[in-house]
């Protein structure tokens, strides 16, 4: 069978069918079960091979498999179910988790709907288009919880379990979060830093004779990092920094003594922690050059979550067919995907040495009321995934 055959079967019906029965089920953080035991029972009804990997029962992931992992290359596709509350109910103008479409038909309507049961359910309806193809090599659809906390009940217990070896290795992997419908090969890395700043507490009476307020002298600090970066890297963008904790003073009667600040820092490729270290420190040292009363130290990385930015080179096959995937779909170019967009699980991915893959469809208001996903991008995405799919395991 023909790639584009593979694409013709995609049905419009049957994936909003999908996206509408995980949409229905309430999952926030925390409370993934049900939403995942209808997954399971959708794929054992289907004979569909489905392996429950948790790391908490009550949080559970699912692993489902088409194909021979020992007969060719491992094509998995990674989606989480878990959602963010519902902190706005009456912002709503539909039931969040009454999944309904918009009355011009462009959107779907619901909680996760863009924020990725939608993109999610894409995945699990294509394992079971591709159930009975011949493979050279296997597709998996690893469903998770967690991402919208941790990971750590979700993307990072399964890629654990891969690598002791309990579970097989992926070489490909797509990430279904928004994108619209660009190519999201890299992804920005993160860092942060906790800078404190030293003064001189006094009484306030006295603060112009013996204090040195470290509030004053902190200012200096965010008002001159507190900019835009000039740099760019064509496959995703600017880096970014943010300063978005601050921290000082113990009476309203003291001239405060020290003030801490917490530098938020998100890496481009090409970047690392101790450049990014670099330049902060020039930045504070010229400061101090010019004001004797400033002095500072420095944490790197002081909760130990530091990733660097990641990156799947645009040689990759799985890349070229994605990138084949969007030509015979839309008929445009593909573009990569350069926005101001947070990290996704494809980062963990990418971090284990697995080539990796962002695409997925626009929608709007993800994490708010009246969240949406674009009916036509959910398709594409399909469409896009089935020729991809059928392209590195040479489906028939």
């Amino acid at each position: 069978m023909s790639v584009s055959a593979w694409v013709d079967r995609v049905s419009k019906d049957d994936v909003l069918e999908m996206a509408r029965n995980l949409i229905a089920i309430p999952s926030v953080s925390g409370e993934e079960r049900a939403v995942m035991e209808w997954v399971h029972g959708w794929c054992v009804s289907r004979d569909i091979p489905v392996e429950i990997v948790s790391l908490d029962e009550a949080r559970p992931n699912l692993v489902i498999t088409v194909g021979d992992p020992t007969s060719g290359p491992i094509v998995a596709m990674n989606g989480h179910l878990d959602t963010v509350p519902i902190s706005d109910p009456g912002a709503w103008k539909t039931d969040p988790f009454d999944p309904v479409i918009g009355v011009d038909g462009r959107k779907l309507f619901g909680r996760g709907s863009s924020d990725m049961k939608s993109s999610t359910g894409v995945m699990i309806y294509l394992m079971g288009l591709f159930k009975d193809a011949k493979l050279d090599g296997a597709l998996q659809a690893h469903i998770v919880s967690d991402e919208e906390t941790s990971a750590t009940y979700g993307t990072i217990h399964v890629l654990n379990e891969v690598a002791s070896g309990r579970l097989p290795r992926p070489d490909y992997c797509l990430i279904g979060e928004k994108s619209d419908l660009k190519v999201r090969n890299a992804e920005r890395g993160l860092v942060a830093f906790d800078v404190t700043v030293f003064g001189r507490a006094s009484h306030t009476a006295a603060a112009r004779v013996t204090g040195i307020n470290a509030i004053a002298k902190a200012s200096k600090a965010v008002l001159a990092l507190e900019k835009d970066l000039d740099k760019f890297h064509p496959a995703v963008g600017k880096p970014v920094i943010s300063i978005n904790l601050i921290s000082a003073g113990v009476a309203h009667n003291v001239v405060p003594g020290e003030c801490t600040f917490s530098i938020d820092r998100r890496l481009i490729p090409g970047e690392t922690v101790e450049s990014a270290l670099a330049e902060i420190v020039e930045t504070l040292d010229g400061i101090a050059a010019t004001d004797p009363d400033f002095r500072y130290e420095i944490v790197t990385n002081p909760d130990g979550n530091a990733i660097p930015a990641n990156i799947t080179d645009e040689g990759s096959p799985l890349v070229r067919a994605v990138q084949e995937g969007v030509r015979e779909v839309t008929g445009a170019e593909p573009e990569y995907f350069v926005a101001w967009a947070g990290a996704t699980d494809g980062r963990f991915y990418r971090m284990a040495g697995i080539d990796t893959v962002g695409y997925g469809p626009g929608g709007e208001n993800a994490h708010g009321a009246n969240e949406a996903v674009y009916i036509d991008d959910l398709i594409t995405e399909a469409r896009v995934y089935a020729a991809t799919i059928a392209r590195l395991l040479n489906a028939r």
